[in-house]
Parts: C-alpha cells; sequence; structure tokens
C-alpha cells in the first residue's frame, strides 16, 4: 500500500463516526436545467420590462365576489365576519391570530401586503422580492413539472410559463389554513393558486396580478381575486428587520399574544 494510499485510509477512518451521523444527502431524480447549455440569457430580452419597484394600489382592483366555502372554512369564515361587524375595538388583533408579528403571511399575501415588491428575471426563473420582512419568492419557468406531493410552505412551489406578455403561475404546497388573501378567508394544504400577471395595455406603469384559488377541502367553485401595482422607477427598498420590533409577549400559559405596535 502507497503512502498516498494510507494517507488516504486513515482519514476515513478518522471521519467515519462522523460520517454515520450525517444525514443522507438527497439527490432529485432531474436537475434543473440539466446543464449549462439548457442556458439561454437572450430569451430574457424577448420578455416584458418589468424593471422598477411596484408599490400596491390599496383598494384598486375589482371588489371580489363572495367566496363560496364549505365546512369548517365556512364556519370560520362566518365566525370573523360577525366578529369584525361586533365594533369590537379589539377585533383586528384577534383575526390576526399569528405567532409572531415576524411570521410571514405566505401566498397570496406576500403579493398583497401594503409594501412593494420586485422582479427579478434570470434564465428559468423569476424572483419576487417584497420589502416587508424582506422576503423572497421563487417562480421557476425552467419547464420542471409541478410536485407531486410538495412539503408545505408559507409560499409554496411555484412553477410558471409565459403566454405572450403574461407570467402564468400555478402554486401548489400551502400550509394549511393560510388566507386567500381577505380576513376569514383561509385555505386547506390542497389549495391551488393559478396566477396571470401582466401588464396594463393601455398604462404599461400599471401591473395587473389576476388569482384563481382551487380547494376541493374549502372551495364549492373557484375563488377570484385582482391586485394592481403601479411602477416606481425611481424608488429602491428599504431594509426590513423585523426582529428589532417583534414584541410579542408569552403568557403562563406559553402562548404568544399578538399586540398593537408601540411607538
Amino acid at each position: 500500500m502507497t503512502r498516498r494510499m494510507m494517507l488516504a485510509l486513515g482519514a476515513l477512518l478518522a471521519t467515519a463516526p462522523l460520517a454515520a451521523q450525517m444525514p443522507p444527502t438527497i439527490v432529485p431524480d432531474k436537475v434543473w436545467p440539466a446543464s449549462a447549455e439548457h442556458v439561454d440569457y437572450t430569451a430574457l430580452q424577448k420578455l416584458p420590462d418589468w424593471r422598477g419597484i411596484w408599490a400596491p394600489i390599496l383598494g384598486g382592483g375589482p371588489k371580489p365576489e363572495l367566496p363560496q366555502l364549505k365546512s369548517k372554512y365556512k364556519t370560520h369564515y362566518d365566525e370573523i365576519q360577525t366578529l369584525i361587524k361586533s365594533g369590537d375595538p379589539e377585533a383586528q388583533l384577534k383575526v390576526e391570530r399569528r405567532s409572531s408579528a415576524c411570521e410571514p403571511p405566505g401566498m397570496p399575501g406576500i403579493m398583497t401586503q401594503p409594501y412593494d415588491v420586485e422582479f427579478l428575471f434570470t434564465p428559468g426563473r423569476v424572483t419576487v422580492i417584497q420589502e416587508a420582512y424582506m422576503q423572497v419568492r421563487r417562480i421557476f419557468t425552467d419547464g420542471r413539472p409541478l410536485p407531486d406531493d410538495p412539503d408545505p410552505t408559507y409560499n409554496g412551489t411555484s412553477i410558471g410559463h409565459w403566454e405572450g406578455d403574461t407570467l402564468v403561475v400555478t402554486t401548489v404546497g400551502l400550509r394549511e389554513g393560510g388566507t386567500m388573501g381577505r380576513w376569514g378567508i383561509t385555505y386547506s394544504d390542497k389549495v391551488k393558486l393559478t396566477e396571470r400577471i401582466h401588464l396594463d395595455p393601455k398604462n404599461k406603469d400599471k401591473l395587473i396580478v389576476e388569482n384563481t384559488f382551487e380547494d376541493p377541502n374549502a372551495l364549492i367553485a373557484p375563488w377570484h381575486s385582482t391586485y394592481l401595482f403601479k411602477r416606481q422607477r425611481g424608488l429602491d427598498q428599504l431594509e426590513f428587520i423585523c426582529a428589532q420590533n417583534d414584541r410579542n409577549p408569552i403568557d403562563a400559559n406559553g402562548k404568544v399574544e399578538f399586540l398593537k405596535a408601540q411607538n
């Protein structure tokens, strides 16, 4: 045995106990994109101009129809609407039952918060940066399929493709109990959200996001909503460190209370 082989064997034996404790590396069946040869930078030049910062036009979209909810999701919605109409000054705090002020809203909340968003185009991907909590959302446009059994996350898994100048995005794998964008309208982990994102043909500085929610557990029929954004070319996003302002106390029972913001 050569000296080099002896050294290699010694190194392997020295790290064997550590390696035995390490979890196995999970290799996907197919890596997207498959290789560098599939990267087409020239295709980016054919995409519409979404440069700039997009500020939400609050209340600017058409008023959505009432959702056709069912089972426990209908019961929850009715309870929340009764609470909102009660005149209780603490109604908003009771509705916002989050464990932390820094907990992200998930989809579609990342797209509908009263903070701006920015879109970055790269080969095979559209990246959305939300100023609130400095959240990042990835929309894959490299041809990969939707996952069969995704692990539920706040933003889910988003797969998109271009139909002309419209980005069509399908999102699955969202966490149970997320909201569809209005108080009390929650969804199950079987929800599927389809977005059609495009510029207003009459105003290239207005972006339109059309949502369609489908959920066999929560909805009798698909539910639709639309959100509008206005382009601000001269602005940039600010740093948003939520942890500096997360003051939610924990009571004697270990429950976290959602409090009003302090000045």
